[in-house]
């Protein structure tokens, strides 16, 4: 059942060796609050197709200047989890699309995209207000326009593929862009003999490291299985009798909750996914639901990938950066909450 799932995560792993050119990795780090402003738009726009290789790749940069602190690590894990609420490229879209196969992509864009706004707008302003001076000495990373370019392209295959080719699985499709965009690209910055070696050298050295991401997302796909089979026999009773805005934001409070506590939001999703598929319910509501709480639930989440590999690269507590989160995503589940109601009549 997680075939697809895994297929696309494997692929989207190739598109790190495009999306940031080699030749902007030496230049020099800017500072100030228009620095500030370039490295979360940059780290964005990069997230959204690199996942955690975008964040990793910026704070090693900045850490090597200045020692990442609270305000820079805060802002970089609030913007990185807030791409997964719309990203095509990220593993929790992938996530969704497996146990709510029905929920429409472009949808799921135009609903989750203006969630993560908010979100972005959010933090700038928060930074501005409550941490002036931080912002002023603000070590940044160098973000130009050409950047936008790969991303830009991938956006509008996958879209444009999607309806050519309706029937066609979303997953698949995104894997193929990804592939397909990232060869084209290789191709021309490096000509065929050094595309082929660096290709070569993803697949030997890079594949093997998402090992322990597919593991997960396997071990979910069989607990899925098992409480489907709970419901199905009877044996469970199911808690949900039905599924509408009103529910989707309860469901956004209970697996924020629960990520506060150490639960991962895909462990959550295969959980609650069988439970309100059975009810015939509205799939780009519930895709849109689980998107959210993905976003909210990384950030805060203790023993999520996203705090756990600040802590391991940067020395920051996961437990500390999850609880400097949890105000963020308290005040975005809410706006989350009426954000459901909104799409739910609006864009039915």
């Amino acid at each position: 059942a997680n075939t697809g799932l895994m297929t696309m995560i494997a692929a989207v792993g190739f598109l790190r060796l495009v999306v940031i050119p080699e030749t902007e990795q030496e230049e020099s780090l800017p500072i100030g609050k228009k620095a500030f402003l370039q490295t979360i738009f940059g780290l964005s726009v990069s997230s959204s197709i690199i996942n955690i290789s975008a964040p990793i790749l910026i704070s090693d940069r900045i850490h090597r200047k200045r020692p990442l602190g609270r305000f820079s690590s805060q802002t970089f894990t609030r913007i990185f989890c807030g791409v997964s609420s719309w990203s095509p490229f990220f593993a929790a879209m992938a996530v969704v699309l497996t146990y709510v196969s029905d929920a429409s992509l472009l949808w799921i864009i135009v609903a989750g995209f203006p969630f993560m706004l908010i979100g972005f707008i959010g933090v700038y302003l928060e930074a501005r207000i409550r941490y002036p001076e931080e912002v002023e000495a603000f070590v940044g990373y160098p973000t130009h326009l050409s950047a936008l370019k790969v991303p830009a392209i991938l956006i509008v295959t996958v879209v444009l593929m999607s309806q050519l080719l309706p029937t066609t699985p979303i997953l698949v499709l995104i894997a193929i862009s990804a592939l397909l965009v990232t060869c084209a690209v290789l191709i021309l910055r490096h000509g065929m003999h050094g595309s082929i070696d660096r290709l070569n050298a993803h697949v030997m050295n890079g594949l093997p490291r998402i090992v322990n991401e597919l593991c997960l997302f396997l071990a979910a796909g069989v607990l899925a299985g098992g409480i489907s089979a709970l419901i199905i026999y009877g044996v469970f009773e199911n808690p949900f009798n039905q599924f509408d805005a009103i529910t989707a934001a309860e469901v956004l409070a209970i697996m924020l909750l629960c990520s506060f506590c150490g639960i991962h939001p895909i462990i959550m999703i295969s959980s609650f996914a069988p439970m309100i598929m059975s009810l015939n319910p509205d799939p780009n509501l519930l895709a849109a639901t689980f998107l959210f709480a993905w976003h909210l639930g990384t950030c805060s989440n203790p023993l999520s990938g996203t705090t756990l590999i600040f802590q391991g690269r940067y020395g920051i507590p996961s437990w500390k950066l999850a609880f400097w989160n949890w105000p963020y995503a308290i005040v975005m589940a809410i706006i989350g909450a009426f954000w459901l109601q909104i799409i739910a009549r609006a864009f039915p």
